[in-house]
């Protein structure tokens, strides 16, 4: 690696971060279903939590690639620490509502849309192009490290310390994070930004650089597809399901999104030291076809029938769940870990962030209408229902990428990487 002092400076901020995150994760959806039981206002949090990041994320790409890189890691991060540790002084007095956690939510979301164009592409300019696969295979499995710690501490920490403690431990590691960024050392060529017509100069390029590659433009729109419908069963439903229709203990529940992430730490290990060097296609094909039929068992899990067969929150089902779940993360790690590579190989540094954000934003665009639709749709249909249909469609679209745009989209890739 050019300067493995800054890849690992890198990668233990997002460590520190990410663990943090993960206790929130799982302790906040609890507190709002907790409080509420409404699939509604979940699907609302998550709406509030997603739409100025896909509002931003465009004007956060022009940012990045203007404004050294480092430092915008540096002030999101000390920012969202001071939102979360005011939460929790808030949650210590009481004094949390609903409509508060919206507006903080909502700030959050703004600092994550900064945050993601400029991390995803400082990664190229800090290790070497023939290092990419490994150091995003370490990046993926640093995540599920943390998300296997966070989720199940989040559990733990909600059930003893409730949400001011998942607060609390959130806003520090987002400043402990921002402490060890700093000392990365990063030099980024930039240009000033004198207007706005240069911001909307820079978002055409982005733009055009998209529309020049069909690969791209046929991946975006299976993943804004996709998204649209598998997203909200993981963001939405599954929590609603495990809590309010199952019945599993703040820590069960934990466990079971750490279970998740074991996968994708299983994945990205098995990616780094086996599969680094495996064709990209098919690591992918075979990673998205594997995950949907996991789906379509996590769906089967959740009927009434087999609840009832099950015992709802008994062991039965909640080792049918980890065991689902971790298998679904290990496939997922086969399809996220290749696909950065192969767009962080392709895109050059001088627009990456700008063309990252428009990817970003394509791909996601209308996730949040899937939120709230699902959220209403808990609210008046079971749950099993919901489920079959979006999952029933989502491997539909998925064949159909599969074995019929699959090879186009990557031979442009070998053809057009930097």
């Amino acid at each position: 690696m050019k300067d493995s002092r800054n890849f690992w400076l890198y990668a233990v901020g997002r460590l520190v971060s990410l663990i943090g995150s993960g206790v929130q994760d799982v302790a906040l959806p609890l507190f709002i279903l907790d409080l509420t039981g409404s699939g509604a206002i979940m699907g609302t949090f998550m709406i509030i939590s997603m739409l100025p990041r896909l509002i931003l994320y465009p004007i956060a790409g022009v940012v990045g690639d203007r404004i050294n890189r480092k430092w915008i890691m540096v002030w999101t991060d000390f920012g969202r620490g001071f939102v979360i540790l005011s939460l929790a002084f808030l949650a210590i007095q009481n004094l949390i509502t609903i409509p508060i956690l919206f507006i903080a939510q909502f700030l959050v979301s703004i600092m994550n849309a900064l945050f993601g164009p400029a991390t995803s592409a400082m990664l190229p300019d800090i290790v070497e192009k023939e290092e990419l696969t490994r150091a995003n295979s370490i990046l993926g499995a640093i995540s599920g490290i943390s998300y296997i710690v966070g989720p199940a501490l989040g559990g733990i920490i909600y059930a003893l310390g409730g949400i001011k403690a998942a607060f609390l431990i959130n806003g520090i590691s987002f400043i402990a994070s921002g402490i060890s960024e700093l000392f990365i050392k990063y030099k980024q060529k930039t240009r000033a930004l004198e207007n706005v017509k240069q911001v909307i100069e820079d978002l055409k390029e982005g733009i055009n650089f998209v529309k020049a590659h069909r690969g791209i433009l046929i991946l975006m729109t299976f993943a804004l597809v996709v998204n649209f419908l598998i997203t909200p069963i993981f963001s939405v439903l599954t929590p609603y399901v495990l809590r309010v229709v199952i019945k599993f203990s703040s820590e069960q529940y934990g466990l079971i999104q750490t279970s998740f992430m074991a996968g994708i730490l299983i994945g990205n290990i098995l990616i780094g030291a086996v599969f680094a060097k495996s064709k990209v296609e098919n690591m992918l094909n075979r990673g998205l076809l594997s995950q949907m039929s996991l789906i379509f068992v996590f769906v089967a899990l959740i009927f009434p029938q087999t609840m009832k067969e099950l015992g709802y929150a008994s062991w039965a089902m909640f080792f049918a769940m980890v065991t689902t779940f971790a298998l679904m993360g290990l496939f997922n790690a086969f399809i996220n870990t290749p696909l950065n590579v192969e767009f962080q190989k392709l895109v050059p540094t001088e627009f990456r962030a700008r063309v990252f954000s428009v990817i970003e934003v394509t791909g996601q665009a209308i996730i949040p209408l899937g939120f709230g639709l699902i959220g209403f749709a808990l609210d008046y249909a079971p749950a099993h229902i919901v489920a079959l249909i979006l999952t029933l469609i989502g491997f539909g679209v998925s064949l159909l990428f599969v074995f019929k745009y699959s090879k186009e989209v990557f031979k442009e890739f070998d053809e057009n990487k930097i």
